[in-house]
């Protein structure tokens, strides 16, 4: 099966764009040069907006059953964040790993019927009348190409 879009990366952006487009009905191929799950953090709290995002797409509760609600944390000398007056279900920062998030995206993504390629380095890019084309780098150093309609990065 061919895809509509290519997203390259699979970090909160990409894995949430798949799982939307897949959502709907478009075909979508994730490609993404770790061949493996991350268990990094490159961020460790989740914004009231972001989970009131998650929330209308039916997986807040998924990710807020992974962390610990923060209702204020410190910031600066004298200042601190306090979340708990904000209008919203949501009124606190989720404590939370980035790859916690990543891997309810991707669940969700997936489910949704998006494919995720692991250990494809995308290497380059070339746009036609018809669409794009992307090659992209394998773990054994050869290459493969894809081809859809759009590609997001």
């Amino acid at each position: 099966m061919g895809s509509d879009v290519l997203i390259v990366g699979a970090g909160p952006t990409g894995l949430l764009l798949a799982g939307d487009l897949a959502a709907a009905g478009v075909a979508t191929t994730v490609l993404e040069r770790r061949t493996t799950d991350s268990n990094l953090a490159r961020a460790f709290v989740v914004q009231a907006r972001t989970l009131e995002l998650l929330d209308a797409r039916g997986i807040a509760d998924e990710l807020i059953a992974t962390g610990t609600a923060v209702p204020a944390l410190p910031a600066l000398a004298d200042y601190t964040i306090d979340l708990g007056g904000l209008p919203s279900r949501f009124n606190y920062l989720l404590a939370t790993p980035q790859y916690r998030t990543e891997a309810v995206l991707q669940d969700r993504a997936v489910a949704n019927g998006a494919e995720i390629v692991r250990g494809a380095a995308v290497t380059a890019l070339r746009q036609d009348s018809g669409g794009v084309e992307v090659e992209a780098r394998g773990e054994d150093g050869g290459t493969r190409s894809w081809r859809a309609s759009y590609a997001v990065g």
